[in-house]
């Protein structure tokens, strides 16, 4: 955990610490899609399914997370838990929430998590068609690659090591004020051909709320 304590520390300073610099958005990613198992394989990751053992930091219960990716329009994720479930479905920036008894439409904060929670699942494939939209930044250890799409900002931080993504920061406003949601990327390892994380740690704000371990990836 002191790698990520690390990471979280400099990912709280880096709009103060970061300098910009004449870097290549596009020669990052082209290595990325080097290093992440090439074009071919990283096709796979347009449609794919996840499932994910939870461990929750509040409440200290388990449960599944199962997602269903069609890259770039569509997420879905259906979480189980002992006492509680619900499914989320984004499609074409429309959301809806469903729960065992009843079906809401998401909107609002709600929808731009939905939607944040897309943007931090976009590929080096799917981040190389939006380019131009991305600017990025770099210090010590990683580039950051930060795109900003329907009001939000999703920041990318690479591993000048091995180009692979070790943290997202998703950035929304809620009632006036920004909220930050951060996964941190661990276990990176071949599936299929492609270099994928088995495993997630995420942060709403300063408070871990999940460690996530993938189970199984299947490929449409």
């Amino acid at each position: 955990m002191k790698t990520i304590g690390a990471i979280i520390f400099a990912s709280l300073i880096f709009l103060q610490t970061l300098y910009a610099k004449e870097l290549s958005v596009l020669g990052i990613l082209d290595e990325m899609i080097i290093r992440y198992g090439g074009e071919e394989s990283l096709k796979q990751l347009n449609s794919y399914k996840q499932i994910w053992d939870v461990e929750t930091k509040m409440g200290n219960s388990h449960g599944t997370d199962t997602r269903e990716i069609r890259l770039p329009n569509f997420l879905k994720v259906e979480l189980v838990y002992p006492n509680r479930s619900e499914i989320r479905i984004l499609d074409h920036a429309k959301g809806i929430k469903k729960y065992p008894n009843k079906t809401i439409e998401a909107k609002g904060p709600m929808l731009d998590a939905m939607k944040l929670q897309l943007m931090r699942l976009y590929t080096p494939l799917e981040l190389k068609k939006r380019a131009k939209d991305i600017k990025v930044l770099e210090d010590d250890n990683f580039y950051v690659l930060i795109l900003e799409q329907d009001d939000l900002v999703a920041n990318y931080f690479v591993s000048k090591k091995d180009y692979y993504i070790s943290l997202v920061i998703g950035e929304l406003s809620m009632n006036g004020s920004k909220m930050e949601f951060r996964t941190f990327y661990e276990d990176y390892a071949i599936t299929h051909g492609v270099m994928m994380p088995h495993k997630e740690i995420k942060y709403a704000g300063s408070v871990n709320t999940a460690i996530l371990r993938l189970k199984e990836v299947s490929f449409f």
